[in-house]
């Protein structure tokens, strides 16, 4: 089954990749969980917050907590990883 460039584009930007602020990581918990099919109000729910709050954090206009950030991603199954810069 092949891929469009689109989809091909999506992967790359679920693959290991460097965060440069918070709203780069919002575009990834939206791609994430909408490549699991999961509706905002579901993954609100389940991570304890209000769906406006989560749609604000996805379009990167509403910054928060960092544990709100860790428990989004680790509901969509999202590892972060802290690196030292050479």
């Amino acid at each position: 089954m092949a891929c469009s460039r689109e989809q091909d584009d999506e992967l790359d930007l679920l693959r290991r990749r460097q965060l440069l602020d918070a709203s780069d990581l919002g575009g990834v918990i939206r791609l994430r969980r909408e490549r699991l099919g999961i509706a905002q109000f579901e993954l609100a729910s389940l991570a304890g917050i209000d769906p406006g709050n989560l749609s604000k954090i996805e379009r990167g206009s509403r910054r928060s907590h960092l544990d709100t950030y860790l428990k989004l991603c680790g509901i969509l199954g999202i590892d972060l990883f802290a690196e030292a810069r050479s």
